[in-house]
């Protein structure tokens, strides 16, 4: 178990940190302890920098003690100070995250930059450790040189190791840079929600998982429920609708994460659309959305609709657009047996030449309709709020518009209410009351989870873990 004090006393650490057990009130705490120059803090995402400053801002540690930042947004900045101690000139429409870390090395290993760095910051700490590839372990290693450094990670939740820059060997490369300062123990999210068992169990399991030995889903019945897979593929989806409805009305004010597919994200979208009250939770690039902002840019009339309604199709249920643009041809030709709807009136306004304006009735009169239901409301909202700004301002170019919007959204860190479909990508760090897992051993390899995939899914839920699956023995 390490603690405040053994972190600020070390030169150079690692300390091992299972999900759950107050890793970030830990850092916290070094912080506000700390007396020294600024600390420097580094992580991976615009996501896990806000979490951190709000936990610092509750706390009340004076914003002069840190400095919070994502690795690759302090090595652009630190580059943009030095561009000719790093050799390298940033292009800001193209970023090179390998190169540029290539170029911070460089900068860290230069007398004079390494100095102004040691004048600034008075120690480092990285987290998240697991998640860094070979060039930021690199990065780290180099400013480790520098600056007394603690990082913290847990291999176990090391899932983003894909792409061309690989993951570090924990054993051989991190544990051989950094000591092992002491692993925490007590699971404080399960405790604090009174289902201590279910956190010393996942503790135990966690063991046996790095061990490479598969576990019993049926030895924690208390907390742990395991649902056998229908074979029926209708009943299948009906069962997961069921459970999350069982816990939503036994539990009412509490909140429900499901985890799905991390490799098809229509499977997802699938469930949401199906379940009522269940949000998507969206990458951070909105790749799909973008495209479809991309189709709805600079059209006008029919062209407009069409587009408009290829996207609603995508974020609402009950949207069939070629049977909604026929019957729209049929309304503007008067050959109409029954009377136009009100959504209907909106699109003939829409397909008569109309703009933006006119697309935002249409898509707000669409929401209205009580047969239909946004299941995905971050897209729908972001396009929404597009719209507007650029029928205000017609200057504005609308993919422009979004693209900024979808950034600030990325730095604006995330939070999850109610219900939530996502995945272990997309949901790691985040907690909820309770965790449904839809499909834990799908017979596909590349779909089915593996030991470092089910220990994420497994701790996200603080009270109760429903998990479908073949076998009551994974992975």
């Amino acid at each position: 178990m390490s603690d405040a004090r053994t972190v600020l006393a070390s030169h150079r650490g690692l300390v091992e940190a299972p999900a759950g057990c107050g890793k970030t009130q830990l850092i916290v705490e070094v912080l506000d302890q700390a007396s020294e120059l600024q600390t420097l803090v580094l992580t991976h995402t615009s996501a896990g920098v806000a979490a951190l400053r709000n936990r610092l801002l509750a706390r009340g540690v004076p914003k002069n003690r840190y400095k919070v930042a994502t690795i690759d947004s302090w090595v652009i900045h630190t580059i943009g100070c030095y561009p000719q101690c790093a050799e390298y000139v940033l292009d800001p429409n193209h970023i090179d995250y390998l190169l540029t870390r290539q170029a911070a090395i460089r900068l860290c290993n230069n007398e004079t930059v390494g100095s102004i760095i040691k004048a600034n910051y008075g120690r480092l700490l990285v987290d998240e450790y697991q998640d860094c590839s070979i060039s930021q372990h690199a990065l780290i290693s180099a400013l480790s040189n520098i600056l007394p450094t603690v990082v913290f990670g847990d291999p176990l939740q090391a899932i983003f190791g894909f792409g061309g820059d690989a993951l570090p060997h924990w054993g051989n490369e991190v544990l051989a840079f950094y000591p092992h300062l002491g692993t925490m123990g007590t699971p404080w999210r399960w405790n604090n929600s009174g289902a201590g068992e279910l956190g010393a169990w996942l503790l135990q399991v966690r063991q046996s998982l790095i061990a490479g030995q598969s576990i019993d889903l049926r030895t924690c019945p208390n907390f742990i429920e395991w649902l056998p897979i229908p074979a029926n593929p209708a009943e299948f989806i009906q069962a997961q609708i069921n459970i999350q409805i069982s816990i939503s009305n036994q539990f009412p004010g509490d909140n429900i994460l499901i985890i799905g597919d991390s490799i098809n994200p229509d499977t997802r979208h699938s469930y949401a659309s199906r379940a009522r009250g269940v949000q998507v939770v969206e990458t951070v690039d909105l790749r799909d959305t973008l495209d479809h902002v991309r189709n709805i840019n600079n059209k006008i009339g029919a062209p407009l609709l069409e587009a408009i309604l290829g996207f609603l199709r995508n974020v609402m249920v009950n949207v069939d657009g070629n049977r909604m643009l026929t019957r729209i041809q049929s309304i503007m030709n008067g050959r109409n047996r029954t009377p136009p709807t009100p959504q209907e009136n909106a699109a003939v306004g829409l397909c008569q030449n109309g703009g933006y304006s006119e697309a935002l009735m249409f898509i707000e009169s669409m929401s209205q309709d009580t047969n239909r239901r946004v299941y995905r409301g971050t897209p729908f909202r972001l396009l929404v709020e597009a719209l507007k700004r650029v029928s205000s301002d017609p200057s504005m170019d609308l993919v422009d518009v979004f693209i900024s919007m979808r950034e600030q959204r990325r730095h604006a860190g995330r939070m999850v209410k109610g219900k939530s479909v996502g995945s272990t990508l997309l949901l790691k760090g985040l907690e909820a009351d309770h965790v449904i897992i839809l499909d834990a051993d799908h017979p596909d390899p590349r779909r089915k989870m593996d030991a470092k995939h089910l220990y994420v899914a497994l701790t996200r839920g603080a009270k109760s873990v429903k998990i479908f699956s073949r076998s009551p023995i994974l992975p």
